[in-house]
Order: structure tokens, then sequence, then C-alpha cells
């Protein structure tokens, strides 16, 4: 096989590429590494070298860069996104243009390289505010409380226009929170971070009570290899990735507090308070709970469950952001600096 990776540089794109070179496939990876680690190469060099892997420095908003490295290849697998939710309220532009506009693109490269099979990385947060917990692919209306959620929606519409029209053959992955030692921005990252600056008192975003489910990397990873190898060939389905119930926010910094050796006495939990709809923030659906019975019965099971997933990527976490000589920065600080003052 061989595959495009779009978004191939980030936290799950790196994991995805060590699978498929694993298997032998000639991997091409475009990505604009905007959210990439500098070494997220570093396992890559004999790939790079021999030409099993490929890399392309662009922008899935630009149509002719994904075009040109669409072709010659057999499948795509669509991970390149804005991942800034949050961030969403002050600015919708990058949801528009990272999520709507790439989307468009990765399959109009697809339509004119008659490429048929595509993954593509939606997100449970399609569903809204579901009245039906845990929630499977069959639930509907499906109203989106962000423009993250909207644009991640509006990709699968997308999507299912060209695959009926094109016949081929993709499947949407609705993940769960996805975690692990590379981490670099999200709940567990924060809570580290905060963590190593003052390890006596813990901000924490909302009441505490936001659950959603949290699944480690690798199982995410395989969840989506194996549902590619055995998913009827239909041209466009839905499939949940989790793993089984929901962590509340407290508990996930109970179990990062655990993991980084604190004792949980003498660290001070202060919350910020519940947003409008209960989330951390505004956009945040209070309650994800993902039922994955579809992907469990093609022959998956996650390894990890939710809370050993916490554990295992805060020590990762730790141990990394020790070794950097990077700032101790949070998502919500990282994007302020990038951000221009007039839309802070």
């Amino acid at each position: 096989m061989s595959t495009l990776v779009t978004g191939g540089a980030g936290f799950i794109g790196s994991t995805l590429l060590s699978r498929l070179l694993a298997a032998d496939d000639h991997v091409t990876v475009l990505d604009d590494l905007s959210t990439a680690e500098p070494d997220w190469d570093a396992g890559f060099h004999r790939e790079l070298r021999d030409g099993r892997l490929t890399f392309v420095q662009g922008d899935v908003t630009d149509l002719p860069t994904v075009i040109d490295a669409t072709a010659g290849h057999d499948a795509v697998v669509h991970l390149a996104a804005n991942t800034d939710i949050p961030g969403g309220y002050l600015d919708p532009r990058p949801d528009l243009e990272g999520c709507i506009l790439g989307t468009w693109n990765v399959a109009e490269a697809m339509r004119r390289h008659g490429v048929q099979r595509l993954s593509y990385a939606s997100s449970g947060v399609v569903y809204g505010a579901a009245q039906r917990i845990p929630t499977d692919e069959t639930y509907g209306s499906l109203l989106p409380e962000s423009h993250y959620a909207a644009a991640k929606l509006a990709g699968e519409s997308i999507l299912s226009g060209f695959a009926h029209l094109y016949d081929w053959r993709v499947l949407a992955f609705r993940f769960g929170n996805t975690i692990g030692p590379a981490s670099n921005h999200g709940v567990v990252h924060d809570l580290v971070v905060k963590l190593l600056r003052n390890g006596s008192r813990l901000a924490i975003l909302g009441d505490g009570r936001q659950a959603k489910p949290y699944i480690d990397v690798e199982d995410l990873v395989e969840g989506v290899l194996q549902a590619d190898r055995v998913a009827p060939d239909r041209p466009f389905a839905t499939l949940n990735v989790a793993t089984r119930g929901t962590l509340t926010v407290r508990h996930v910094a109970e179990l990062v507090i655990e993991a980084l050796d604190l004792d949980p006495r003498a660290v001070e939990l202060v919350f910020t308070g519940a947003a409008r709809g209960g989330g951390g923030w505004a956009g945040d659906t209070a309650l994800v709970d993902l039922d994955a019975g579809v992907v469990r019965s093609m022959g998956w099971e996650p390894q990890r469950s939710a809370a050993d997933a916490v554990r295992h990527a805060a020590r990762g976490i730790r141990d990394r952001l020790l070794r950097s000589d990077a700032p101790l920065l949070t998502t919500a600080e990282r994007r302020r600096e990038r951000q221009p003052a007039e839309t802070r």
C-alpha cells in the first residue's frame, strides 16, 4: 500500500506512521508542522533515507499542494485539522479553513487522482449534548456545540457526498479524547504543566464534573487499522473509537497527581466554574460517552483502560517536558502567544 497521511507529523499521525511503516507500506506525510514537535521524525530517519517515507511540508488548505501530494497513492488517512477547540470561540476561521476547506481539498485531490479509500479523523463531539448515553453511531439529530465540532461534522458530510458519487470507501472515526506520552495539548498535558510549575495548587477549567472517554493513542490507532482491514466495503460509515465509560475532569486531575508521585492531600484543586452548558469553556460539550461496540465487534479492544491511559500519558508528558528546554506552557498560553493582540 502507498498511503498519504495528512497531519502525519502530529501526535496521532506519528503513532500511525510507525504502524504503517512496520507493515512495509510506503507513506507520504503532508503536514505544515504547526503543531508537530521539533523531533517528530526522530524515529524515521532510515525510512526517509530509503524512500519508504516521504515528507511534504504544506497546508491542506492549499489545493495545488494537496493535489500534488495525493498523486500515486492507494489510500489517504486525513488527520490534519485545527486542534485548538477552545480557541475557536475567539477565532472561528482556523476551524473553517483547517477542518472544512482542508477536507474538501483532500476529497477533491482524491477525485482527480482516482483514489477511493479514505480514513477520516472525526470526533465524538459531533453528537453535541446527546440524549442517549452511551451514544452509538445511529444517534441523531447531531447538534454540535462548537465551531470545531460543527466543522468535523461538515467534513463527514463532504466526504459522504464524494464517497457516494464516486464509489469510494470512507470510514469516519469519531474519536474519544486521545492521549499519550507525546500529547502536546489538551487536559492531561495542561494539568501536568501546571503541576510541574506549582505542585501544591492546581487550577482546573470548569466545575470538575465534565466527563469524557480517554483513550491511549496506541489503542486508537489499532482501532482505526483494524476497522480499515475488516469494515464492510460500502461508501461511507461512521465509527466510534473510545474506551468504555468516562472519567470526570476531577478524576483525571486525581490520576495525574498520583502519576506524578505527588501527595494528593497537599494539592489544592481550584475549579474555575462551569461555562454555559456545563463545560469547561464556551463550546465544551460537558458529557461525551461513546458506544464503540461496532468497532469492538470487528475484533478490536483497547489494551489500556481510560484511567491507565491517563496515568501513562501523564508520566510520559512529565518526562518529556523535563527533558525539554521549552517553557512550560498550557495550550491556552501558547495560543495567546501566537494570537495577534487584537484577537486576544
